[in-house]
């Protein structure tokens, strides 16, 4: 199918060519659509359909788009559950989400991970082949923008990507647990929210939802705290500005922010991750950064002094350059459980110890442990480097972090005297909340305590693609150049020709699973790919 779909596509476009004296460039530029693919992703009992929602309607009333193609995977689900023989109940809201996700689940683990992405990209194609020009059979560039609402895994996330590349943006959509558990507890006891949180984050099923390890990696982050909808537009128009370059916008002070402590993150060579910080005064000044390594003598963590010492080995006494590349944390870990179960034995029998301690190993709390790393925290480092070069002007300051503190930083953070830290990705092992309750705080009104919230804004990933000033210059005749958002075209666009081809794979996959026929789900009609 992909294959005749390429002959073909490479015959159609070059019918009807008006100018054959086009350079090929030019004519590649014919092809460029101006169409978006939008993900949403989010924890459950998030406003997701709200937001997908005004994306929708700003994109129609300020940008001159079409009415949008709103692909819920939730939809496909029901489709297919019962080739996974699960029965979607019409009955009460908690046993038809439960069925819905345990759906997804067989789902995914019976056509692998990323199997609704690939259904949500065959609709998209489809879409695309019954706009095609009758006449010649050509595509032709159509102001439209399709939203998947929601994406809930890695796989799912790296189809989008492998086929749409740079025209996908995933919008990460979160709100505080205490509006989560309000909007839910319209329709769920609480017994039952915190059932479908625990599914839904990715506690049970390594092949099913995982979006806690998937939303830190959306192009931009939605905090949204109250119900104020516009208050939510506003912000939904200038990442659609951002995206189609429509008006001139800088960073916001997080923005930068919590890019330096991205950029600082990069300097880690940890074997378990790389997490950076940046530590601001109250007036979001960057006061020191800091990443997660190996503290070495007279103050400071290993690094290259210079280009010359980059593949010199000898300076450098970080875990990755120790016996063969060692994490000493891990090793700690494993002696740990040994001595555990030296400990008990006579309790344990003999011939039980290597079946318990490989539970030990495997057990939670053990695992979580980070007294045993040779590194020192992104935290912790940003923080004395800020107080070596600003002293007291940390005082009130706030906090970037990559990932949640955990709970030995939380104690620094408190001492310190920052007031708010701002983090991407969650971290479930961290005891923060736990262990210090009466001086830090999840909830945004409470100024009293250190609050730790979900960051806001352009994802680091992003922030030099928005951000960076277009090749054609902002401005002609010394005067600033004004782009109508009514025509203007995504700064990042594609070539319909290449999605096409690459969407036909796709389609093909499908199609020999038996989840779609030829056409990408259409009921009737020839194969368009035929021929």
């Amino acid at each position: 199918m992909a294959t005749a779909l390429r002959k073909r596509t490479l015959q159609t476009s070059a019918k009807g060519e008006p100018d054959k004296e086009l350079s090929g460039r030019q004519k590649i530029a014919r092809f460029k659509t101006p169409e978006l693919v939008i993900a949403l992703c989010g924890p459950i009992g998030s406003p997701l359909h709200r937001v997908g929602e005004e994306i929708g309607q700003v994109l129609e009333q300020t940008f001159g788009y079409e009415k949008p193609q709103i692909l819920r995977l939730s939809d496909f689900i029901r489709e297919h559950a019962g080739s996974v023989d699960v029965e979607i109940p019409e009955g009460p809201r908690f046993e038809a989400i439960e069925a819905l996700i345990d759906a997804g689940n067989r789902l995914r683990e019976k056509h692998g991970a990323g199997i609704l992405a690939e259904v949500a990209v065959s609709r998209i194609r489809l879409a695309r082949e019954q706009a095609k020009d009758g006449a010649t059979g050509q595509y032709h560039p159509r102001r439209v923008c399709h939203i998947i609402d929601s994406i809930k895994n890695q796989e799912e996330l790296d189809v989008l990507r492998d086929v749409y590349r740079d025209m996908v943006y995933m919008i990460g959509v979160f709100s505080p647990m205490s509006v989560r558990e309000k909007a839910l507890k319209k329709e769920l006891k609480l017994p039952e929210i915190y059932r479908l949180i625990d599914k839904d984050s990715g506690e049970e099923s390594v092949n099913g939802q995982t979006v806690r390890d998937t939303f830190p990696q959306s192009d931009f982050f939605l905090r949204v705290d109250s119900e104020k909808g516009s208050e939510l537009k506003k912000r939904v128009e200038r990442f659609l500005h951002l995206v189609l370059g429509t008006e001139l916008i800088t960073p916001t002070p997080s923005e930068s922010a919590m890019y330096a402590a991205a950029m600082a993150a990069t300097n880690s060579a940890c074997l378990s991750r790389q997490v950076g910080a940046a530590v601001t005064n109250q007036d979001f000044q960057v006061l020191g950064i800091g990443w997660n390594d190996v503290p070495k003598f007279g103050g400071g963590l290993y690094q290259p002094s210079s280009p010359a010492l980059l593949g010199d080995a000898d300076e450098d006494a970080r875990c990755w350059n120790l016996e063969g590349g060692k994490c000493f944390n891990d090793a700690e870990k494993q002696l740990f459980a040994q001595e555990m179960i030296e400990a008990l034995r006579g309790v344990i029998p003999r011939e039980k110890e290597a079946e318990a301690r490989k539970a030990l190993e495997k057990a939670g709390k053990l695992k979580g442990l980070i007294e045993f790393s040779r590194a020192i925290h992104a935290e912790m480092h940003a923080i004395i480097n800020a107080t070596r070069a600003s002293g007291g002007a940390i005082v009130g300051g706030k906090l970037f972090v990559t990932t949640y503190p955990c709970h030995s930083c939380a104690r620094h953070i408190v001492a310190a005297g920052i007031s708010e830290v701002y983090y991407i990705e969650p971290y479930r092992k961290s005891l923060a909340m736990k262990l210090h309750n009466d001086a830090v705080s999840e909830h945004e009104s409470e100024v009293e305590k250190v609050r730790i919230l979900a960051y806001d804004g352009v994802a680091p990933s992003r922030y030099l693609s928005l951000f960076r000033i277009p090749s054609a210059g902002r401005k002609k005749d010394g005067k600033i150049i004004k782009i109508d958002a009514k025509t203007a075209t995504p700064k990042l666009e594609k070539n319909m020709e290449a999605l096409a081809v690459l969407e036909a794979f796709v389609v093909e996959s499908l199609a020999n699973k038996k989840l779609v026929d030829a056409n990408g789900g259409a009921e009737d009609g020839p194969d368009p790919a035929a021929a």
